[in-house]
């Protein structure tokens, strides 16, 4: 039989390693949706190769892929080297997988360029991961990065929001919705830098804003498409709200060192969230028209489900990812796994989205959708799921730090006995 402590170590390694394949299947189905829109294909390969190839394409190329690498290292033991090969195999087969499947697409285009750059951009990311682990590991009660904190899934699941918003935005005035979405990222990563990194690992706050540049550069880049006063006024945005988080967090840790930053965090950003998610779902807003509509497909006959139009759709679903895991984080603490909190995710994503759909019918280039609604509260229960799945993880490493504890308590004892 296993020591208590090998035994615990291998159940905090499982609960992170189902935590990231979640983590890591979000990220691909996203990214396969994003490359292959608008999925018109044919039994035959419509091209083969090509050469042709610009900046802005293998700077997003290399960017989307950096999050899978990052990720895929939160699935590793703890403590255990970098596997590089497996970071470049993963990188490589959900590449190499989507350049296949766009052969066969006459509005898409396969190049080994692509497959090359995607596969550095994993690589990116687990050495990323790598550098900033060794800075700030040790043994406290949520070890890894302070990234398993539940406040933190966040952070990943805004980076492919983020994505959608601007490549579904097609440089238009639209765009600008990535602002509050860089302003709730940014509060995050302000209290998060204030309650769990700056206190024990007395990390100032460069690293604040070198996390936020990061972040920066991996969400709002790719979807950008090259917009650099849109990249500036995100930046700007991350930064001073992570800078005036970790300075009002800073001061409540003085008067309450235990006091606990999630939920009171998550209710100062919802109204951003609520305003982004009202104002995204009903874009253009003087669209609308006296005639209510309603249909069950995704969108009305007459509009042309073009990539945009796809992105659009996806963004609105992935939101509803991201609103199922707050409201798992405000109800769910309690709840033993998905069967005892899926009633209450259900019930709040879906009163809220059916209100959206029922605003959208007066829109005639949205419709209120059966569908999107329907996408809308299974992508809300998902969102519920992984956030009881880093909630686990995070119990599972405080209880591992106490078990841990417990044996170097131990040892103390029986060497003084002795």
């Amino acid at each position: 039989m296993l020591a208590p402590r090998f035994r615990f170590r291998r159940t905090a390694d499982f609960t992170a390693l189902r935590l990231g394949r979640a983590v890591l299947g979000y990220l691909a189905l996203v990214t396969s949706i994003i490359t292959m829109a608008p999925f018109r294909f044919q039994w035959t390969p419509a091209h083969g190769l090509t050469d042709i190839w610009n900046w802005s394409d293998l700077i997003m190329n290399v960017l989307m892929f950096v999050p899978f690498g990052f990720v895929y290292q939160l699935t590793r033991p703890r403590g255990a080297p970098p596997d590089w090969p497996r970071v470049v195999v993963l990188g490589a087969a959900v590449s190499g997988t989507i350049e296949t499947l766009q052969l066969f697409s006459p509005t898409r285009f396969s190049s080994l360029l692509d497959l090359a750059t995607n596969t550095a951009g994993a690589a990116l990311g687990a050495w990323a991961f790598v550098r900033l682990a060794r800075r700030l590991e040790d043994d406290t009660a949520v070890q890894s990065l302070a990234l398993e904190l539940p406040l933190m899934g966040l952070v990943y699941q805004l980076i492919p929001l983020c994505w959608l918003i601007g490549l579904g935005s097609d440089g238009g005035a639209r765009r600008i919705f990535v602002l509050p979405v860089a302003a709730f990222a940014g509060a995050i990563l302000g209290t998060v830098h204030a309650a769990y990194l700056a206190p024990d690992r007395h990390l100032d706050r460069r690293w604040l804003v070198a996390m936020a540049l990061g972040w920066v550069i991996v969400a709002v880049v790719p979807g950008a498409r090259g917009d650099v006063d849109l990249i500036c006024a995100a930046l700007t945005l991350t930064v001073g709200i992570a800078l005036m988080r970790s300075i009002a967090t800073t001061r409540d840790r003085a008067v309450d060192a235990h006091r606990r930053f999630e939920l009171p965090t998550l209710r100062l950003v919802l109204p951003l969230f609520a305003a982004y998610l009202a104002l995204s779902s009903l874009w253009p807003l003087d669209a609308a028209t006296p005639v209510w509509h309603w249909i069950v497909a995704l969108a009305p006959s007459q509009v042309e489900l073009t990539q945009p139009v796809v992105y659009r759709l996806l963004e609105h679903v992935a939101a509803f990812t991201l609103a199922g895991y707050v409201i798992a984080e405000f109800h769910g603490r309690e709840a033993r796994g998905l069967r005892d909190a899926a009633p209450r995710v259900a019930l709040w994503a879906g009163g809220i989205s059916l209100l959206l759909e029922v605003a959208r019918g007066w829109y005639p280039e949205i419709g209120a959708s059966v569908l999107l609604w329907l996408f809308t509260v299974v992508a809300a229960l998902f969102g519920g799921w992984l956030y009881l799945l880093q909630r686990d993880h995070v119990r599972a490493l405080v209880e591992r730090r106490r078990l841990l504890a417990s044996l170097a308590m131990s040892k103390r004892v029986e060497a003084r006995a002795a």
